[in-house]
């Protein structure tokens, strides 16, 4: 079936909304992120178009903050947060530079200490070499993605040179940073500007000198390499152990990489499956803000309320089945808006929409086998659903509480029709009839 034929169309009250395509997504992709985000908060919609430009910049702002390599090294070593506190600063010193100086090079680095015999700091050899390598060499035309490379600069020697000596001073971001021009000249030229050598290769063999010296970035990018074979040949076993070192440096990315290693769900992994080591890494990426975490564990507790043998690798954190399912969606919460969890959310959405007609049949057959005692029940909690006073009740059938104050209570994450006074209450009334029911605005 046509991707299309999934789409939600953002229609509310039977008008279609405006959804303008944002944060550099394409127009099909934005109406699908305003139907997620109408997941959980049905009220979101109703406020297009107006409020998606304010929704798209604190999404986009929100994304930087989390994502951003100062975020992520905030609990390694002061060391590596410094040097790249430092590169950053030259970064913008050096546009800054530029911008005072109508882009003349040579005004802008003046007062520079570049030369062999000189005391060069390492701040004026970075500041040199993004200074004179980001001079570019005329396209042939406009197809020509390869004049874009750092490698095609006509100072690429030298500015990369400048960048080696600042590595010999005992500054590992300088060779982060040439690893990661090399990674631009495969990304954006394939290596034509290299004379038929890899560039992968070099990227590699500098992000290793960096790793080999502790920083955390470059471990993990060493880590990632020898487990995707970019480079160097494919070593799972060394892999982990560069994720580890970037690991015990507090970096998110490579504790969510080791969750899904130990996770052995595929063949190349099956041999270091440890399912309560997976989730432990999880968990602490997770509590480091990194939100892919926060997608795997929700999937990792989903399967669990229907796997009682992972359940039981896992340790049994739940109790019974239902526990998981309330966890998960709770964890898949959390992730909301998240554009790197934006993907699999789509799957879920789109798979939600295309068995609408199978989910409505198969709730009335689930309702059939209940017990008259269940029915009853269920019958009393669907008449309480419908409560659309200010102040709810409990959803819980066996709960009389009623709210306090408007919104008090937690809404259940996937129909948002039913609340509950207590995470307890929400389990009980998922075990007793809820699950059968319980559907997204988009089934309604």
């Amino acid at each position: 079936m046509e991707e299309s034929e999934h789409v939600h169309e953002g229609i509310v009250g039977g008008e279609p909304i405006e959804v303008p395509a944002f944060l550099g997504m394409t127009e099909q992709q934005s109406r699908l992120l305003v139907a997620l985000y109408n997941e959980t908060d049905p009220e979101f919609a109703k406020q297009m178009p107006t409020a998606l430009p304010i929704a798209a910049q604190q999404l986009a702002n929100e994304y930087e903050k989390r994502n951003s390599v100062g975020k992520k090294l905030e609990r390694a070593n002061m060391k590596w947060s410094d040097e790249y506190k430092l590169f950053d600063e030259i970064q913008r010193e050096a546009v800054e530079k530029l911008s005072t100086t109508d882009m003349n090079i040579d005004k802008a680095a003046d007062g520079l200490k570049l030369e062999e015999g000189q005391d060069s700091s390492v701040h004026d050899l970075v500041m040199g070499s993004l200074l004179y390598g980001g001079i570019r060499r005329e396209p042939s035309g406009p197809d020509d993605r390869a004049s874009m490379s750092p490698v095609a600069s006509p100072n690429f020697e030298g500015a990369k040179h400048l960048l080696e000596r600042a590595f010999d001073k005992g500054y590992t971001m300088a060779a982060v940073q040439i690893g990661s021009i090399y990674m631009q000249e495969e990304k954006l030229a394939g290596g034509q500007n290299m004379n038929g050598q890899d560039p992968k290769v070099f990227a590699y063999e500098w992000y290793k000198k960096a790793a080999d010296l502790l920083n955390p970035m470059a471990c993990h990018k060493v880590g990632y390499f020898l487990e995707q074979g970019i480079g160097c040949e494919k070593n799972l076993e060394l892999a982990i152990g560069y994720y580890k070192k970037a690991f015990d440096e507090g970096y998110p990315d490579s504790a969510h990489n080791l969750g899904l290693i130990h996770q052995g769900f595929v063949n190349e992994t099956a041999a270091f499956k440890d399912i309560k080591k997976s989730i432990e890494y999880f968990e602490r990426a997770k509590q480091w803000g990194y939100s892919p975490s926060c997608n795997a564990l929700g999937r990792m507790y989903l399967l669990m309320s229907k796997n009682a043998e992972l359940a039981k690798e896992a340790g049994n954190p739940g109790s019974e089945p239902e526990d998981y399912v309330v966890t998960g969606i709770e964890l898949m919460e959390a992730i909301r808006g998240d554009l790197q969890a934006y993907n699999y959310l789509v799957r879920i959405l789109r798979a939600k929409m295309a068995a609408r007609v199978a989910l409505e049949k198969e709730n009335m057959e689930n309702f059939e086998k209940l017990s008259a005692e269940d029915k009853e029940k269920l019958i009393r909690q669907l008449a309480k659903e419908g409560d659309n006073s200010m102040h709810k009740q409990c959803a819980n059938g066996e709960c009389d509480k009623k709210e306090e104050e408007p919104g008090s209570f937690k809404r259940c994450g996937r129909c948002q029709r039913v609340a509950y006074c207590s995470r307890e209450c929400q389990k009980e009334h998922w075990k007793t009839g809820h699950k059968i029911v319980c559907k997204s605005p988009d089934q309604e």
